[in-house]
């Protein structure tokens, strides 16, 4: 049996892809600073294993966040 690459990153998980918009339904805590309810992100890439959203805030910044901590957006 392979092994699997924990942090691997894909452009594509589960019909959602890189670019896609989303806003936080819960505050979120990083080493780097705190992101409130409500900001909207768009994805750059996704994380594996335990499956993780890498987004951009307006400011340029990445926040790596779980799933359940953003809803995504409709056009």
């Amino acid at each position: 049996m392979s092994t699997k690459e924990f942090h691997k990153t894909s452009n594509e998980h589960a019909g959602v892809n890189v670019g896609a918009k989303f806003k936080t339904i819960k505050h979120h805590h990083e080493v780097q600073g705190d992101i409130e309810e409500g900001v909207e992100l768009t994805l750059e890439e996704i994380a594996h294993y335990p499956t993780r959203y890498k987004l951009k805030d307006v400011e340029g910044r990445i926040w790596t966040v779980p799933l359940h901590t953003v809803s995504p957006l409709t056009e």
